[in-house]
């Protein structure tokens, strides 16, 4: 499926994610003050109808507090895609046009928070964990990382 990305649409972004994370999966965290910081790419996916699928953020390591903030260092996070339109390598798709999107503004590497049952779509996108595993609210995340220049 082809997909159209844009930047800049928070209300979808947000959409997906009050969807995916805090009613499908119950987190009560979910949006923070990075999100609103001009540096913040919100992505969202939109089908060949152009019906909202996904989304995801990529921004510059200065604004996670727990990582360390080097030149190049970005974030990548809050990959979302509505459940039914799981299963068919959208997820990929929003992560590569992410990466492309971090690379365009200057990202030579991308690190990522990944809920541990996931990890393993990031390692076959090219993550590698590093870190001890941490709990967010509920949930098992593990540090990963990727170089994208």
């Amino acid at each position: 499926m082809e997909l159209t990305f844009k930047t800049g649409e928070f209300d979808d972004a947000a959409r997906v994610r009050c969807a995916i994370f805090m009613e499908e999966q119950g987190f009560c965290d979910e949006f923070d003050a990075a999100d609103g910081h001009p540096d913040m790419i919100h992505v969202t996916a939109y089908d060949e109808s152009g019906a909202l699928v996904g989304c995801a953020r990529v921004f510059p390591a200065f604004l996670e507090p727990n990582i360390e903030n080097v030149p190049g260092r970005w974030v990548f996070g809050r990959l979302a895609v509505f459940s039914d339109r799981r299963e068919g390598g959208l997820g990929s798709q929003i992560l590569a046009a992410s990466e492309v999107l971090a690379a365009e503004a200057g990202a030579t590497e991308l690190q990522l928070h990944a809920q541990c049952r996931v990890a393993p779509f990031y390692e076959r996108a090219g993550y590698e964990a590093w870190g001890p595993i941490e709990v967010d609210e509920h949930v098992e995340h593990q540090w990963m990382g990727k170089s994208i220049s």
